[in-house]
């Protein structure tokens, strides 16, 4: 299982919270407080019907697990300090009722270690005992996982750019594929040979056979995280490929002029049936398809002469 991040800007990230937050709470609600005069005082959403604020913060990915705990953890640490400094306004803010829970909004949340990290802050914060703050507030750090999968599917659909980070295969992830595809690696072998020549074949297979794992890891990705966006991509390299069987490839005569064209072509298609796709996942998921299509049919290459 290949565990895909999206990778968000801080702008793309609060938006996207405020749509789920909107759903949660309702539209008229959840109020924001702007950053740019004089600071957020620890807060960017808040909701006084709930009597709850929300701090939404996307590690700059990719990370490992560590890093990102450590950086959620500190920016904990830091927006509860403005929150204690500022309490007096944020009172004002909540109308004189006092504040019952504070949210850390983040992309991914995968380490206990910010769960007791959590917990530490609340004790801390009740121990305070700050007149805005209630007795029992408490702490928290929730990622998309806490909202309905239609309502996350519904706020990535509206996303300007969707870009997401997958690991390339590991060795181990290379070598159990190629076990069980013995005749893939064939049809691979001998097409290849065509445009690298018979020296350097092998590693222009274990090349295609990288870019085809990978290019299926952000399918799966996208159909788990943005289904709407995985059909529209879905539908364009099927379109492509119905075209290659009937027409042929473009860009001859020789392969390598083939797989320019045909590179060119299905990055263009999967752009302008999913203008939200990043650039780099576009070129990742033809790599794959295209590395598909010479493993299988369509695609084939004149013989060397």
């Amino acid at each position: 299982m290949v565990n895909a991040v999206q990778i968000w800007n801080p702008d793309d990230w609060e938006s996207f919270s405020l749509s789920l937050l909107q759903n949660r709470h309702g539209p008229l609600n959840v109020q924001k407080i702007p950053a740019a005069h004089k600071g957020d005082y620890g807060i960017d959403y808040y909701c006084t019907k709930e009597a709850v604020a929300y701090q939404c913060y996307a590690v700059e990915e990719p990370v490992d697990i560590a890093a990102r705990a450590e950086r959620q953890k500190r920016k904990i640490t830091t927006d509860l300090g403005k929150l204690l400094a500022n309490h007096i306004e944020i009172g004002k803010l909540f109308l004189g009722a006092p504040v019952k829970h504070w949210v850390l909004l983040a992309p991914l949340h995968d380490s206990k270690e910010v769960n007791l990290h959590c917990a530490k802050k609340t004790g801390d914060l009740r121990k305070a005992q700050c007149s805005t703050l209630d007795p029992l507030f408490d702490v928290a750090i929730q990622d998309p996982s806490s909202f309905p999968a239609e309502v996350v599917a519904a706020g990535m659909s509206s996303l300007s750019t969707v870009k997401l980070a997958i690991p390339s295969p590991s060795q181990e992830q290379l070598e159990a594929w190629a076990v069980g595809s013995s005749d893939l690696l064939a049809n691979a072998t001998q097409k290849l040979k065509k445009r690298v020549g018979v020296g350097e074949v092998q590693a222009a297979v274990a090349e295609a056979i990288a870019s085809f794992l990978h290019g299926n890891a952000m399918l799966d990705a996208l159909r788990t995280g943005s289904p709407d966006l995985h059909e529209k991509v879905t539908l364009a390299i099927k379109s492509r490929a119905r075209r290659l069987q009937f027409a042929g490839p473009q860009g001859g005569p020789s392969a390598g002029a083939i797989l320019h064209t045909e590179l060119d072509a299905l990055i263009s298609a999967l752009k302008s049936a999913a203008p939200s796709l990043s650039e780099e996942n576009a070129e990742q998921i033809a790599y794959g398809s295209i590395s598909e299509w010479i493993m299988l049919c369509p695609l084939d290459f004149p013989d060397v002469e």
